[in-house]
């Protein structure tokens, strides 16, 4: 049952998908942290109906901070590995397994989820996808591909190395920096090809916010 994982699942107005999710996952996984983020639907009155951890941000404070809220859970109750998963239902539990073990049979810091298959995005999330890894590479010289994604597991004990800054208009932007993080700290990271399911169009970064996290994966890399 993953005893020593804590399943983080930040989530904002997910009343289609939310309650779908969480029966798979209590399925395989013990521990399971939903937030709230402020939600204006019937998320938070679905999640409190259900056997797992739960609470509801008073107000909307983001990807980033809901994200921040897990861990400093999971650190608390002294989990070793916290692993994070998108609310909208495009992550296959089956693919969390993978991540969560093989970051214990190799001893990693983190696994990464990549989607291999990006066709099955829309223009515009593809396009995104594919010039952000370009530039990181370029910046960062390691090859690591879909550096937005969602579905990832970290050691808690990285907490220190991979604080991440971004939140307000950058809220979107925690999984990246987290990223970025990790290659600047040298951490033992791997990456597994993970199923390609789609979102709805409306979710995600704009082409503004796209452009202002091209700048900030500069900005990233040239501080300390």
């Amino acid at each position: 049952m993953f005893d020593n994982f804590l399943i983080a699942i930040p989530a904002f107005n997910e009343e289609k998908n939310i309650e779908k999710l969480i029966i798979n996952l209590i399925k395989k996984f013990k521990h399971i942290i939903v937030i709230d983020n402020c939600s204006s639907d019937k998320t938070y009155e679905i999640i409190k109906k259900l056997p797992i951890i739960f609470t509801k941000h008073e107000f909307n404070l983001g990807k980033s901070l809901s994200m921040k809220t897990c861990f400093d859970y999971a650190e608390i109750k002294n989990f070793k590995y916290i692993a994070y998963m998108d609310a909208d239902g495009q992550h296959n539990v089956n693919d969390l397994i993978k991540l969560c073990k093989k970051i214990e049979e190799k001893n990693l810091d983190a696994v990464v989820g990549y989607r291999n298959n990006l066709k099955e995005l829309n223009f515009k999330k593809r396009i995104g996808t594919l010039i952000l890894e370009k530039i990181f590479k370029l910046l960062y010289k390691k090859d690591i591909k879909d550096i937005q994604s969602g579905l990832r597991v970290l050691k808690v004990s990285m907490l220190e190395k991979i604080r991440w800054e971004s939140k307000g208009i950058t809220h979107y932007f925690a999984d990246a920096e987290i990223t970025c993080k990790l290659i600047k700290n040298n951490s033992k990271i791997e990456q597994l090809p993970i199923e390609t399911i789609a979102s709805e169009p409306y979710k995600g970064m704009n082409i503004i916010q796209g452009i202002f996290l091209m700048i900030k994966l500069f900005s990233w890399r040239l501080t300390r």
